[in-house]
């Protein structure tokens, strides 16, 4: 029953790594779209779009994955520790920034918002791993 709960405590900080390292090659955006011109931009983007709709919905998965270990292992579905009050926070600064890059195509002050929210998405996500990593001696 040990292996099993470890398997199950360590669900979240594996899919929050692949999660991490997608948001990072999505993050690289910035530098890409700049380079691009015409219909290669625009497929891009429109790929851009695509996957930040899809690491979105990975997001959310992972979060409830860890509200699920916690249920299952008997630790209780509300977070002790700070890394697991970002963590729904973050969901919710993920959730705006995909809306925001969504009618980016249409508004130029949206765009910058979802530039800047990218900028401390990626700071805060730097930030929450951190505590994750920390966090998780703890919970094993």
């Amino acid at each position: 029953m040990d292996v099993l709960r470890t398997v199950i405590l360590l669900l979240h900080p594996i899919t929050a790594v692949a999660i991490l390292a997608w948001m990072w090659w999505q993050y690289g955006w910035k530098r890409k779209s700049r380079e691009l011109k015409g219909e290669t931009r625009r497929e891009a983007l429109e790929r851009h779009e695509k996957v930040g709709e899809r690491i979105l919905q990975a997001a959310i998965l992972t979060v409830f994955i860890a509200f699920f270990a916690r249920w299952y292992t008997g630790l209780g579905l509300i977070p002790d520790s700070l890394h697991g009050f970002t963590g729904p926070i973050g969901i919710i600064l993920l959730w705006i920034t995909a809306r925001w890059g969504r009618i980016s195509r249409k508004d130029k002050i949206a765009k910058r918002k979802h530039g800047r929210a990218a900028d401390l998405l990626i700071a805060l996500m730097i930030f929450h791993s951190f505590l994750g990593f920390l966090n998780i001696f703890n919970v094993l």
